[in-house]
């Protein structure tokens, strides 16, 4: 493997990772899911290159290293939201209680929230 291949693929990588985010903004999940697995094409590829040994192969190394963080950091942040959502929504819901017969009684959802009187 040539460090031209090196660079050629790490530049490929670098388009995949833009293309990941923008299907992340727009939630367009074929296209996510498309571009994960053509990335981890292209990491199994790179994964048996040598180093990098000028420096604008370098520079553009940390800067695919830099842009795949911040797409992972943006994955986790919806993650963390969707979670934190979740969890709001589950504390909205009282537990099940008996009934006058003995019986369980599912909770009643309360509030103007949860009954779409907001």
């Amino acid at each position: 493997m040539t460090e031209e291949f090196v660079h050629e693929q790490l530049l490929q990588l670098r388009d995949l990772i833009a293309q990941e985010r923008r299907a992340a903004r727009d939630f367009d999940m074929e296209a996510l899911s498309e571009t994960a697995r053509r990335k981890e094409e292209l990491m199994e590829i790179l994964a048996e290159a040598p180093p990098c040994e000028s420096l604008e192969c370098r520079e553009l190394a940390e800067e695919v290293r830099a842009e795949n963080r911040r797409n992972a950091f943006l994955f986790w942040s919806g993650l963390r939201l969707v979670r934190d959502t979740v969890a709001f929504f589950e504390k909205q819901i009282p537990p099940p209680a008996y009934g006058a017969s003995g019986s369980l009684t599912p909770g009643k959802a309360g509030g103007k929230l949860l009954a779409g009187r907001i």
